[in-house]
């Protein structure tokens, strides 16, 4: 009888365990069905310059804080994977290119002259859209427009790539006057530049006011192309690093 009890014990148990959800199982649904944080939202955008050009732009997430990035002279994109992640990480980011970059990928240098009319039109627009705090961001000549307008459009910052303090051929200067503010700067080149020399660009940065920082990475790469060699992603998190700083002050 005992048996026989302890039998009809394991046969009931069996079949209960049997008809109960496994915990395992269950766990493993819950994670493959938690919800994904959506991709930040790209669009197509145009602003206007003072002299009146449309620029056609893309505008990466939301937020107070926006980044505007400025591409090279050769106008080479090179900003859109750190564009999507200060947008990933609840940010706002623009990125045009110079109205003297045509379509078939020539330089229209008489148009390209015009580049800090350029970005003065981008830092109007992201103000238009509310933007309480602004990072100027630019490699090359990018960065040359950058520097050119801290004082004059008083961002929040600046991150300026591989761009030399003179463009002799342009007749092209940043002085002192421009660049007399205090504001996080943040500057960074290759060791070896093969465009514009880590020479050239430290005269940039000793020219500006602190606070001021200066990060230096091995190799001949010029500019975004640092993106694309094995220092990219320490590059990226920098950059990142340094735009968060800036968005948590008060």
């Amino acid at each position: 009888m005992r048996q026989f009890s302890r039998y009809l014990f394991l046969l009931i148990f069996t079949f209960v365990s049997a008809c109960a959800p496994n915990p395992i199982a269950t766990a493993i649904a819950t994670v493959t069905t938690f919800p994904v944080t959506p991709t930040p939202s790209v669009q197509e955008i145009t602003f206007t310059t003072p002299d009146g050009k449309d620029i056609p732009g893309l505008l990466y997430g939301s937020g107070e804080t926006v980044v505007i990035f400025s591409v090279m002279g050769n106008c080479k994109r090179g900003w859109e994977d750190m564009a999507q992640r200060v947008a990933e990480n609840g940010m706002m980011a623009l990125t045009y290119q110079w109205r003297g970059c045509t379509e078939s990928g020539t330089v229209l240098e008489s148009q390209l002259q015009k580049f800090v009319d350029d970005l003065r039109g981008a830092i109007r627009f992201v103000r238009d859209q509310g933007a309480k705090k602004i990072i100027l961001a630019g490699a090359s000549l990018g960065g040359v427009a950058s520097a050119k307008l801290a004082v004059e459009s008083s961002p929040n910052a600046l991150i300026i790539v591989a761009s030399p303090r003179e463009i002799e051929e342009w007749g092209f200067e940043i002085g002192l006057g421009d660049v007399n503010i205090d504001m996080p700067k943040l500057f960074i080149t290759a060791e070896n530049d093969g465009v514009v020399s880590m020479e050239r660009s430290h005269e940039l940065f000793d020219l500006v006011a602190e606070p001021k920082e200066w990060q230096t990475y091995p190799g001949t790469a010029h500019g975004t192309d640092l993106f694309d060699t094995e220092s990219g992603e320490a590059m990226q998190k920098r950059i990142l690093d340094f735009i968060l700083m800036i968005a948590a002050k008060p």
